[in-house]
Formats: structure tokens, C-alpha cells, sequence
């Protein structure tokens, strides 16, 4: 089954998009990001699991979605999930700037 058919039906989609999403969920599951419960964003866990040379203590299931959004290429998606990673900060940017707002 191929898994933009299964996310998003049988609309065209952005494979590059769906490698995001799938990097997104992956550090979801692994604990190298979490996502906020009020507004669903994605930040960094702490303490930090990931250090780049150390795997977080599972093995890639070969048929988790977030691998066959990859083709199977775990090397790939370890780089993607590094990357996205590396794209958030410690707290969900919506929580943090709220706190930020300034009421009258």
C-alpha cells in the first residue's frame, strides 16, 4: 500500500511534504520531539534522547509508516528526522507566544 494513497486518499500530494510528516511522527515515537496538547505542534523532549551517534533503544520497524513514506531507506529517514528536529525549539512556538502577548 503506498502510504500517500493512505494519508491523504487519492488526492495528489507533495511526496517531500508527506517525508516531513512521516520524519514528524517518527521523532514523535522515537521521543526526540513532542507535541503539544493544546495546539498539536511538534518540540524538542527533554532531555534530549538523540545525540546523533546513538540510537534511542529501539530498532525501525520495516513497516512503520514513517518507513515506507522513505522507500524503506532508514538512512534517509534518520537524516530527515535529524533535520526536522532541529527545526523546533524547546517549547510549542503557539504556548510561548502567547505568553508573550501583552493584554491590556
Amino acid at each position: 500500500m503506498n502510504p500517500v494513497a493512505t494519508l491523504l486518499g487519492s488526492q495528489k500530494s507533495d511526496p517531500q511534504a508527506v517525508k516531513k510528516w512521516a520524519a514528524e511522527d517518527f521523532a514523535i515515537s522515537i521521543g526526540l520531539l513532542r507535541e503539544c496538547p493544546y495546539h498539536g505542534q511538534p518540540f524538542k523532549a527533554k532531555p534530549s534522547m538523540w545525540n546523533g551517534k546513538r540510537w534511542p533503544g529501539k530498532t525501525i520497524d520495516p513497516m512503520d509508516p514513517a518507513v515506507r513514506a522513505f522507500n524503506g531507506d532508514t538512512r534517509e529517514l534518520m537524516a530527515a528526522v535529524e533535520d526536522v528536529a532541529g527545526r523546533y525549539g524547546d517549547r510549542c512556538e503557539y504556548c510561548e507566544a502567547s505568553e508573550r502577548e501583552v493584554f491590556d
